[in-house]
């Protein structure tokens, strides 16, 4: 979230290849923006761009407030620690 708001506020949008350049791979790129998507957090497409959407905003100023918190949601939700239980 923090890549779409910088370019948003930059040049009004963020590019796939921003969210590329973060995610490190065309995989994880599509996966991270088909999540964004899904949940109403961005909206926009691979010519227009990305754009936060007021639910994203809501969502993204919560991680900012609590980053600390998600980092322990984070952790424990993790692939690995689901398996065990």
């Amino acid at each position: 979230m923090d890549i779409v708001e910088s370019m948003q506020a930059k040049r009004g949008h963020a590019l796939r290849y921003d969210i590329y350049r973060r995610a490190g791979n065309p995989y994880q790129t599509d996966s991270v923006i088909k999540y964004l998507k899904e949940n109403g957090l961005i909206e926009g497409s691979k010519t227009s761009g990305y754009r936060k959407t007021k639910k994203g905003e809501a969502w993204h100023e919560i991680l900012r407030k609590h980053r600390d918190l998600v980092g322990v949601l984070t952790r424990e939700l993790s692939g690995d620690r689901r398996r065990h239980w």
